[in-house]
C-alpha cells in the first residue's frame, strides 16, 4: 500500500517537471492597443490599435511576454510629452483583430458615454507605437511541443 501511494506520488513529480520544462514563449503576430488614465485628472488616453510581432507564453494562458513593459512604454511615453503625471497604464492585446476591435470600442464607449464622462484623446500611431521586447530567458533553437491539435491539422 506505501509502496503504491511512493510510485503515484514520484509519476506525478514527474509529470509536473516535465511539463514545467515545456514551456517557454513563442512568437505570434497580435493586435494591441494601451489605455492610460490618472485618478487626477477626468483625461483618458487610448493608442490605435497596433499589429505587433511579439512573444507569448506557450502555454494554456497565451500572456503576453513581459506585458508590464508594454505598459511602461507608453507610461513613460505620456510622462515625457507631460501628458499625465501619473498614468495608470494597460496593454490590452488579442491576437484576433477583430476581438482586439471589439475591446477597444467596448472601453471607449464605457469612458465616452458612461454616466460619469471623460474626455478620451487616442493617440495616433505616428506619435506613439510599440515596440517587441523579446524575454529574456527566450531561447529561439528551442523545439515547439508538437501537440495533437498541430498533428490532426497537419494530416
Amino acid at each position: 500500500m506505501k509502496l503504491r501511494q511512493i510510485i503515484i506520488i514520484a509519476v506525478l513529480l514527474l509529470g509536473w517537471v516535465n511539463n514545467s520544462n515545456a514551456k517557454g514563449y513563442k512568437p505570434a503576430k497580435v493586435y494591441m492597443f494601451g489605455f492610460a488614465a490618472s485618478f487626477n485628472d477626468s483625461t483618458i488616453y487610448m493608442t490605435n490599435i497596433q499589429k505587433l510581432n511579439v512573444y507569448l507564453a506557450n502555454d494554456r494562458t497565451k500572456f503576453l511576454a513581459n506585458r508590464e513593459e508594454y505598459s511602461f512604454q507608453l507610461n513613460s511615453y505620456l510622462q515625457n510629452n507631460g501628458m499625465l503625471s501619473y498614468p495608470t497604464c494597460v496593454t490590452i492585446y488579442s491576437e484576433n483583430e477583430n476581438k482586439a476591435m471589439k475591446k477597444f470600442i467596448t472601453l471607449k464607449n464605457k469612458y465616452e458615454k458612461g454616466k460619469k464622462k471623460y474626455n478620451v484623446k487616442i493617440i495616433s500611431a505616428s506619435k506613439f507605437n510599440y515596440q517587441t521586447i523579446e524575454p529574456q530567458n527566450y531561447n529561439p533553437n528551442e523545439e515547439m511541443q508538437v501537440t495533437d491539435k498541430n498533428v490532426s491539422k497537419s494530416k
